[in-house]
């Protein structure tokens, strides 16, 4: 920060700062939680379709080897599928943001927690990303670039589109201001 007089770089105590753990964090939509749940469930029933299909089609006898192979593809499709639908259901449960005056944080990670913080004056430029399926259900993604990285910072996943736009719009705007007035 600076003052009339200068540069200031005043030291603080540990106990001074708020740890990132402290923040409110803001849970995704709930219909993200629906979309990737529908997505997981088509896909994988799906693949077992084409499974029973090839095992039951009555114009040619499948090779042992190939028989054998969906035969076990059969239970362990399914299972893979009920596997990844409890591992994303437990995901999403973890994945959580907060936008602050001159941050934005984002948290995610079952077994391995992790929370990055961006400023918001570090914001190259922020992307916001909707495929077909997230805007038939009014969903979007973030994409925050910081200065100097080619791929994104990080994303955030499952927000409300009004609320992804109304996020992009702040960090827009308070970027800005904030050099701004750090520069004075």
């Amino acid at each position: 920060m600076s003052s009339a007089a200068g540069f200031s770089n005043t030291q603080l105590a540990a106990e001074q700062i708020t740890p990132l753990q402290a923040l409110q964090l803001e849970p995704l939509a709930s219909r993200f939680w629906l979309l990737r749940q529908g997505v997981n469930a088509v896909f994988f029933a799906g693949l077992t379709l084409l499974l029973l299909l090839l095992w039951w089609q009555p114009w040619w006898l499948l090779p042992a080897d190939l028989s054998q192979v969906v035969t076990h593809a059969l239970w362990l499709v399914p299972l893979l599928g009920a596997l990844r639908a409890l591992y994303c259901w437990q995901a999403d449960k973890h994945k959580h943001f907060a936008l602050r005056e001159h941050d934005i944080s984002y948290s995610s990670g079952i077994f391995f927690r992790k929370m990055i913080t961006q400023p918001v004056v570090r914001v190259q430029h922020i992307e916001l990303k909707q495929g077909p399926l997230e805007r038939k259900a009014s969903l979007a993604r973030l994409q925050l670039f910081s200065a100097g990285g080619a791929m994104h910072t990080f994303e955030i996943p499952g927000l409300w589109l009004t609320q992804a736009q109304k996020i992009r719009q702040f960090v827009l705007q308070h970027k800005d201001a904030l050099q701004d007035e750090q520069q004075q």
